[in-house]
């Protein structure tokens, strides 16, 4: 079901040394399968109303540690800024989680 690929679940740590240039990394929490949804139009134009961009939305299992303003790196190392969470029931009654993200144009570094 959750065959599109793999996503990194990430925060976003501040690892400069005390009086060095802010040096921000992508610090990974957890790994999930996802697959891809559909962006409707309601949400499309919701979103455009609130200026807002939605570029991709995933369906993961429920993943209990998703926060808004969290980050998530996909298998071809694109990023992007988590703007939306939503547990939910999936058809068969099992949690599942929704992310609505806006892909970055400037990435971070992803420590190791």
């Amino acid at each position: 079901m959750f065959d599109d690929g793999l996503l990194q679940l990430c925060s976003l740590d501040e690892t400069a040394e005390r009086g060095a240039m802010p040096a921000p990394r992508l610090r990974p929490l957890c790994e999930a399968y996802y697959a891809t949804r559909t962006i409707g139009y309601n949400r499309f134009y919701a979103a455009m109303g609130a200026n807002q961009q939605i570029d991709l939305i995933v369906r993961t299992w429920y993943l209990p540690e998703a926060r808004i303003g969290m980050y998530a790196v996909l298998e071809d190392e694109t990023q992007y800024r988590i703007d939306n969470v939503q547990h939910l029931l999936d058809d068969d009654g099992l949690r599942v989680t929704d992310l609505t993200m806006s892909r970055l144009e400037d990435f971070y570094d992803v420590a190791e």
